[in-house]
């Protein structure tokens, strides 16, 4: 399944090669978790914004329209990377993206992958 792009990861990525920090970096590259949820295992699929493969580092961009403060998914999703020795930034942030905003997450970003 296709998910689709935002305007703010769009934003962020372009912000991302200016500073050259897109090399190893997949984007939208889906992978298959398996969540164990009321003693159920289940395989479900998450696609990070943003991974760098090689570093082990994932990054989700999560706009509040979509993503709902402490979702107990998302909380799931990281445990379950965690679990696969995968570091998890999720970055909230509220649409439209300005500029002060975008610069603070590629800085937050290029910190964790500098880690």
């Amino acid at each position: 399944m296709k998910v689709p792009v935002s305007k703010a990861e769009f934003q962020v990525f372009n912000e991302l090669s200016k500073r050259n920090l897109t090399i190893g970096m997949e984007t939208q590259r889906q992978i298959t978790l398996k969540v164990v949820n009321n003693e159920v295992e289940k395989e479900v699929p998450t696609t990070p914004d943003f991974w760098w493969i090689y570093k082990h580092k994932m990054v989700y961009l999560d706009g509040d329209a979509v993503h709902e403060i402490g979702s107990e998914w998302d909380e799931q999703v990281v445990k379950s990377l965690e679990v696969m020795r995968f570091k998890v930034r999720r970055i909230r942030y509220h649409a439209p993206l300005t500029e002060q905003r975008k610069l603070e997450i590629v800085d937050d970003i290029q910190e964790f992958i500098k880690e």
